[in-house]
């Protein structure tokens, strides 16, 4: 299991937060790093304690000038890396 202490998320996001699209919904302006945040991506999402991959699907205008980030929930990163791997992907 990963330290919460040492996570870096790129997003924070609730995973609990799906709006009318189906999707996990954040404000972009959250991100520390907010040029990671780009359709296509593969990001961490979420919180220190409570991290998840997610695929950014897109980014749409949202109030006040704010952007919202669509994210589509991948796993948690600890099951990604066993089957990384599993696969041989990344060392035991």
């Amino acid at each position: 299991m990963t330290d919460y202490h040492d996570v870096a998320v790129t997003l924070p996001a609730d995973v609990n937060q799906v709006d009318e699209t189906g999707f996990v919904w954040a404000f972009l302006e959250g991100a520390a790093e907010p040029d990671r945040v780009r359709p296509g991506a593969l990001i961490v999402a979420g919180d220190a304690i409570e991290p998840f991959l997610a695929r950014v699907v897109d980014l749409v205008d949202g109030p006040k000038d704010t952007t919202i980030v669509h994210l589509d929930v991948v796993g948690v990163p600890d099951d990604a890396i066993d089957e990384l791997r599993h696969a041989r992907l990344l060392p035991q």
